[in-house]
C-alpha cells in the first residue's frame, strides 16, 4: 500500500508540472506571437527550461503511471480506453521530446524553426490531452 501511496504522489506531482509547465509556456508563446514579437533572451531561456522541466515531469508520469498500473491492476491490459489513453500519451511525449529538441536544433544551425510546425504541434499536444482525458475518464468508470 505504501508503494501506490508513493507512485501516486509522485504521480500526481508530474501531472501538476507538465500541465502548468505546458499552459505557462503556450500562454508566453501566444503572448508573444499576438505582439509579433521575439521573446527576450532571458524569456527564451526560462521557456527552455519550463520545457525541460515539463519532459522530466512527463518521463516521471510514464514512469510512475506503469508502476500504478502494474501494482493496481496487474498489468497494462485495462481495455480498449486505457489504450486510447496511452496513444495520446505516447503522441504527448512525442511532442514534448520534439519541442525540447527541434528549437533548439534549429537554432543552434542559426535558422528559425518552420513556423507551420510550430503552429500545430501545440495542437497535436492538446488533441493528445484530450485523448489522454477521455480515455483515463471511461478506464475509471465503473
Amino acid at each position: 500500500m505504501t508503494l501506490v501511496v508513493v507512485l501516486k504522489f509522485f504521480h500526481f506531482l508530474g501531472l501538476f508540472l507538465a500541465g502548468g509547465l505546458g499552459v505557462a509556456n503556450s500562454l508566453l508563446m501566444k503572448e508573444h506571437q499576438l505582439a509579433q514579437e521575439a521573446p527576450s533572451a532571458a524569456t527564451q531561456k526560462t521557456m527552455r527550461k519550463l520545457a525541460r522541466i515539463g519532459l522530466v515531469a512527463m518521463v516521471l508520469l510514464w514512469l510512475t503511471g506503469f508502476g500504478l498500473a502494474y501494482r493496481v491492476y496487474g498489468g497494462m491490459s485495462l481495455g480498449l480506453a486505457f489504450h486510447v489513453k496511452l496513444l495520446g500519451a505516447t503522441a504527448l511525449l512525442g511532442v514534448v521530446v520534439f519541442m525540447n529538441v527541434y528549437p533548439s536544433a534549429m537554432a543552434k544551425k542559426g535558422q528559425a524553426p518552420n513556423p507551420k510546425l510550430m503552429k500545430i504541434m501545440p495542437m497535436v499536444a492538446r488533441s493528445a490531452l484530450v485523448l489522454v482525458l477521455v480515455g483515463i475518464a471511461v478506464t475509471t468508470t465503473a
